[in-house]
């Protein structure tokens, strides 16, 4: 009778340093997709500003949709318009949905004073957006 007991596999050295290439790996990916030159400092509405904040779910598409229709038009309003992110993943960006009873893939439009002149949820069209920002701001038409 052959009394050989079975050895669990080894695994490979190489293993560890796969799994961590990996994992930094997605982590960059992750990064790499933010969206660029969006603050998410809430506190500048009502700072003398017209805000637009959108309430942003990184893991949602209709969000990343928002985003990206956001990311086209945003240059149009540099100087009439700050664009703000409240991050659902993190407690400021729930904080903020929740106070404005309000879920990811919405738009808040700010007054100056932080008067909150009007919501919009759901991925609008390039024009329709546009169209929605100009008049919440009462900003020319023309504005593109």
């Amino acid at each position: 009778m052959n009394n050989t007991t079975a050895m669990p596999p080894r695994k490979s050295p190489f293993a560890k340093v796969i799994t961590i290439a990996f994992v930094l790996g997605l982590m960059g990916l992750i990064v790499w997709n933010l969206p660029r030159g969006y603050s998410n400092d809430l506190t500048q509405v009502g700072q003398g500003k017209n805000i637009v904040v959108q309430v942003h779910d990184h893991d949602l598409v209709n969000s990343a949709g928002l985003m990206d229709n956001l990311n086209k038009i945003r240059n149009d309003y540099k100087g009439a318009v700050e664009f703000i992110v409240a991050d659902m993943k993190i407690a400021e960006g729930q904080a903020f949905a929740t106070a404005h009873n309000v879920a990811a893939v919405t738009l808040l439009f700010f007054a100056p004073d932080g008067t909150l002149l009007g919501t919009v949820s759901g991925v609008p069209d390039l024009d329709t957006l546009r169209n929605t920002v100009n008049q919440a701001f009462n900003l020319p038409t023309a504005q593109k």
